[in-house]
């Protein structure tokens, strides 16, 4: 039997005859206008291609078909909504099937939107009117009615009707018996095109109790004197929405332990601010799905339930517990509506925050790299969660300094652009945010540690910032500036102009080169290599970048290659009981201005074990240049360390460290005048703490920038 079976199949095998029939492309897509398509199939047999009876907007041209082939399908044009069309393939003989579609454009675009998102009815009941905004016929509209949970009593009747002529949309509830709770429900209206695209509109509609109370309106500072506490009146406020859902850089990315971050506050955070733009909240909804604040919206939340949080020092505010159904009213807006507020940095007030502000004459004085020149291989990008945003350093004609701050979801940080160099404005949310990865151990408790400054900006689109491309189009003219390593025998010389040089302390110490994350991307791991033609930012000659080594960015991670100036040492002259450090020698003679300025990035590059970088730094001047002579103090400063991936902690930095400073200007009209930017404190690092042992290893510190200038 096995045998005799074994045969049979052979025998069989032998009369099987190969067959084909296929396209070479699946789906084509057509203009609304009228015409044809030629549609290319594989085939080594007769075959039939067939349209459905109803969509008979697409005919076959041709009807003899057979082997490797094209064939015309003729449209009519579509005045209509996008539509598609099923082209059957079939092969009698071989009993082979294949199907394509054809696509087609219409000159309408499905339109399905409410411009009042939120609205109320009263609790006795009776009909509902809201504006809805369609092109689609009412019975090809589906409307859903989604109650909070499960197991609530319907008490939105089906009696759904739309007046073409008013833009009506209309439905009737029923009474609501609660004596004291609203109640709330969302109706979902959706429409599904002929690709297959469905278009959504909620209405959020909330009930009054049985009394048709709401409750009462109040002002921002009336709901501010209840923090530290749950509201327990039955208040609401009337605001404006100035902020984006979904918009990855609105919020914090709470860094929560070293390793590990908390993106989902980012997505239930709102910004509202009063109709006047005076006062501002930011709201923490309960969930990412209770964020239905559409931004420019003019809104009124009801408060009730709600706790108010306030932090001092600055004093800001913060609404937790608000949920969806507390919207009552939502009533769409646009930016032109917004007051408009232009502030120079020094008239910000503690007011301000939360609310969205212009800042005047505004510069980003280190020309160099991205929004967030960080080392990827800690970040999101590479599944890594140890660096959550980047303060980007900005400064004012004022002379006055603050950050830009920049999550690391945010899409276009890393997008292979070169900043602007120029001044001009730049718009956002003023927030106040720590980042221990700048400063650590600053304050009263590791709750308070990482101080940045009182305020900071979060910008929501890259259309916030309008400033000029060029440092020539700005305020400030640069004295000198160090954008890369320009060193000759151990000794830096500006890549700006020829004024002086950088050298280090200690003569036997020669300057030297290290890497950078300054590289302007695109990065990540498809993005790899030096590819991108302006590099890191900083160009040289005619448009052509400054590092064109093949190491730069060679893994995606945005480093570039000898980018920054270093130098190797132990930093503690135990000799001398003083610091060592770089010193900066250049002319002044013939500048007078009201600003002066210091712009400088810097890093510990520490080795394996993280030990004896040093912590605490200062920025001292003289005319004179001697190192054990009299030298006058600026300003201090503390320099980070690299993080280890083995033992990553909470203030180690992934990136160069961004410091603004102004300069007395007794330093203007010199011929010489010398910057040391030295170890302030014999302190460092264990490998674990902060800063708790004396210098005892030569360590490796970077300058990756360094600028000074002044105002035309």
């Amino acid at each position: 039997m096995f045998l005799l079976a074994f045969a049979c199949k052979k025998d069989d095998a032998a009369y099987l005859k190969f067959s084909e029939l296929g396209t070479t492309v699946k789906e084509y897509t057509v203009s609304a206008e009228p015409g044809q398509v030629e549609i290319k199939v594989l085939s080594n047999g007769a075959f039939d291609a067939t349209v459905p009876a109803e969509n008979n907007w697409l005919k076959l041209s041709g009807t003899k078909l057979k082997g490797d082939t094209s064939f015309l399908m003729v449209y009519d044009g579509n005045d209509g909504f996008p539509r598609k069309s099923q082209v059957a393939l079939y092969a009698p003989e071989s009993e082979r099937f294949d199907t394509v579609w054809v696509k087609q454009q219409g000159k309408q675009t499905p339109v399905l939107n409410f411009p009042t998102l939120n609205t109320t009815v009263l609790g006795n009941g009776g009909r509902v009117t809201g504006k809805l905004e369609t092109n689609i016929p009412f019975e090809d509209i589906k409307v859903q009615v989604v109650y909070p949970t499960p197991d609530v009593t319907p008490w939105v009747n089906n009696d759904f009707s739309l007046e073409k002529s008013t833009s009506d949309f209309s439905f009737s509830v029923q009474p609501n018996p609660d004596q004291n709770e609203l109640r709330s429900v969302q109706l979902r209206l959706s429409y599904t095109d002929g690709w297959g695209v469905e278009h959504v509109s909620t209405l959020y509609l909330l009930q009054a109790n049985a009394q048709n109370m709401f409750g009462t309106k109040a002002e921002f500072p009336e709901v501010r004197v209840w923090a530290g506490e749950k509201i327990t009146k039955d208040l609401f406020i009337e605001g404006v929405v100035v902020s984006d859902v979904g918009n990855q850089n609105v919020g914090d990315f709470v860094q929560t332990t070293p390793t590990v971050i908390n993106y989902t506050q980012n997505d239930r955070t709102v910004y509202v601010q009063s109709v006047d733009g005076r006062y501002g909240f930011r709201i923490l909804t309960n969930t990412v799905a209770d964020n239905i604040f559409k931004r420019y919206s003019k809104v009124q939340v009801l408060l009730k339930g709600v706790a108010v949080e306030k932090e001092s020092n600055p004093d800001h505010y913060t609404l937790t517990g608000v949920t969806s159904m507390m919207v009552m009213s939502q009533v769409e807006g646009n930016a032109s509506q917004l007051p408009v507020k232009q502030k120079y940095m020094s008239e910000l007030t503690d007011d301000d925050i939360y609310t969205f502000v212009t800042l005047k004459d505004v510069e980003f004085p280190v020309r160099k790299g991205s929004f967030t020149p960080i080392n990827e291989g800690y970040s999101t990008l590479f599944s890594a969660h140890r660096v959550a945003k980047y303060p980007l350093l900005m400064r004012d004609i004022q002379g006055n300094s603050m950050f830009t701050m920049t999550n690391t979801r945010t899409s276009y940080r890393r997008d292979g652009a070169i900043l602007p160099y120029g001044s001009g404005k730049l718009s956002g949310i003023i927030v106040h945010e720590n980042f221990t990865r700048f400063e650590y151990e600053d304050g009263v408790s590791d709750e308070d540690y990482g101080n940045i400054g009182r305020y900071q900006i979060r910008h929501l689109t890259k259309d916030d910032i309008k400033m000029a491309a060029s440092v020539d189009q700005g305020f400030s003219s640069l004295l000198v500036e160090y954008q890369y390593p320009n060193i000759t025998n151990g000794v830096a010389f500006p890549t700006y102009g020829s004024n002086g040089k950088m050298s280090f302390s200690a003569p036997t110490v020669n300057l030297g080169m290290n890497i950078d994350y300054s590289y302007l991307g695109p990065v990540g791991a498809t993005n790899l290599g030096n590819t991108n033609q302006y590099g890191n930012g900083v160009l040289t000659g005619a448009g052509t970048k400054q590092n064109t080594a093949t190491t730069t960015n060679s893994d995606g991670k945005g480093a570039v290659t000898n980018g920054a100036i270093t130098a190797s040492t132990m930093w503690w002259n135990y000799d001398k009981n003083r610091g060592e450090g770089f010193v900066v020698e250049f002319s002044s003679q013939g500048i007078s201005s009201s600003q002066l300025s210091l712009q400088l990035t810097a890093l510990n590059l520490v080795g394996g074990t993280g030990k004896g970088a040093p912590r605490f730094w200062k920025v001292e001047w003289s005319t004179h240049g001697n190192m054990d002579g009299a030298w006058t103090k600026i300003q201090s400063f503390t320099v980070p360390d690299a993080p280890l991936w083995a033992n990553t902690t909470i203030h180690q930095l992934a990136a160069y460290k961004n410091i603004n400073m102004k300069l007395p200007l007794a330093l203007l009209g010199q011929e010489k005048v010398f910057l040391r930017l030295v170890v302030d404190k014999n302190l460092g690092s264990d490998g674990n703490s902060y800063a708790s042992e004396p210098l005892s290893v030569s360590t490796t510190t970077g300058i990756g920038y360094l600028a000074i200038r002044y105002n035309k």
